[in-house]
């Protein structure tokens, strides 16, 4: 085995592996294939950079020669993770979360491949825990105690705060459990945060097929504020899609303390190069806007290719770094009112659902003036300049 690889694998970006890093690396060094899935919940269509780092560990995997499945959560997203949720999730259809899987496919196709010998493989759990009868639940259900399951922290909060559990929130990890068991997998890989549902498969695949399995947990990548990268803290930076410049605008919003951070969870730069960074930055007082633009420029290409990566990078410094952006992109708009953003870019755009837009303002889209805004209730009045996504510029006059 390519000992560099190895390296990369159980010494990158890694928080923990149970029950021992030692036992896995020792059954891949006697040449075991060990059979490893990820789960995405596709409770959204679009999938974001913490999603990325989960993935590149998913790719190192692979490129070891394992068994790689990626399984989508098309049942399991119909009731919602409780986890590190302080009220319940509100529930999906299923065919909300089809159209939300099909759109996520094409985005993990940019990172692991899906052709060749070992290609990767993507799975429902909708195909065997829709199949399961009120006495398989029953029987799955024996294995797991009350006692278990209400240890979890973000319940001990809500019996704390007098707010409601209700069953089906119990039923979340032991579904997920059980995936493990339907696919006789070797290992997991999740955040950190996703612990207790990837011990519940451990847990169950031990007791019904008397079977160990790994869990690999990924620390959760977080924002400049330490708040997790994803839908629930509403600051998602997404990959994947068809517009690479949110990935790179969305990088460049990030505080420069997580810069050395992101480089190793989310790209192909060595180690060693890595370093070399931490150290320019740390002892050298090198500018952290370069090697942030650096960061931008990396995940774009490696994504997409480096040709976007060098528009995306053009387009950043025109339009932000320089605000040069030519007269006939703006159009005027005439006002004597002050108004809400929200209610102006509602207005005044095409194209955009509410979502969408409140989407692309969360995700630091919405330039006014130059500066960042999130604030949907901002006022903009006479004199303001309104940039919005990439191609829409407003000026009121």
């Amino acid at each position: 085995m390519d000992q560099e690889k190895i390296h990369e694998l159980f010494f990158r970006n890694i928080d923990q592996v149970l029950p021992s890093k030692e036992f896995l690396l020792s059954k891949m060094e006697k040449g075991e294939k060990i059979r490893i899935y990820h789960g995405i919940d596709p409770t959204g269509e679009t999938l974001h950079l913490g999603h990325l780092a989960q993935l590149k560990k998913m790719k190192h995997f692979q490129e070891l020669g394992m068994e790689i499945i990626i399984l989508m959560g098309g049942m399991t997203a119909t009731i919602g993770d409780p986890s590190g949720k302080s009220k319940v999730r509100n529930k999906l259809t299923t065919e909300e979360v089809n159209k939300n899987i099909s759109k996520i496919k094409s985005q993990i196709e940019k990172i692991l491949s899906f052709e060749g010998e070992n290609a990767a493989k993507i799975l429902n759990n909708f195909d065997w825990l829709s199949k399961l009868s009120f006495e398989d639940v029953i029987e799955l259900s024996s294995n797991i105690t009350h006692e278990q399951m209400i240890e979890r922290d973000m319940f001990q909060e809500r019996i704390k705060n007098h707010e409601p559990i209700y069953m089906h929130e119990f039923m979340y990890p032991l579904m997920q459990g059980y995936d493990s068991v339907a696919m006789e997998v070797d290992a997991e890989i999740g955040g950190s945060d996703q612990l207790f549902n990837m011990m519940m498969g451990r847990t169950l695949l031990k007791k019904i097929k008397n079977k160990e399995k790994f869990v690999i947990t990924v620390p959760l990548l977080t924002d400049s504020n330490g708040k997790k990268i994803g839908k629930s803290e509403g600051n998602i930076i997404p990959f994947g899609n068809d517009v690479p410049y949110e990935t790179f605008a969305g990088i460049m919003t990030l505080g420069d303390e997580v810069i050395i951070k992101c480089f190793v969870a989310l790209t192909d730069v060595s180690l060693e190069e890595v370093s070399i960074m931490e150290t320019d930055i740390a002892k050298n007082n090198a500018n952290p806007m370069v090697y942030k633009k650096l960061l931008a420029f990396t995940i774009v290409k490696e994504i997409y290719g480096e040709e976007e990566a060098k528009k995306c990078q053009n387009e950043f410094e025109r339009t932000v770094q320089n605000k040069e952006f030519s007269e006939n992109q703006v159009v005027e708009i005439s006002t004597s009112e002050e108004e809400r953003i929200f209610e102006f870019l509602k207005k005044n755009l095409e194209g955009y659902s509410n979502s969408e837009i409140k989407q692309i303002i969360e995700q630091n889209g919405l330039l006014i003036n130059g500066n960042k805004n999130t604030d949907l209730n901002f006022i903009v009045k006479k004199g303001d300049e309104i940039k919005f996504g990439k191609k829409n510029f407003f000026k009121l006059i």
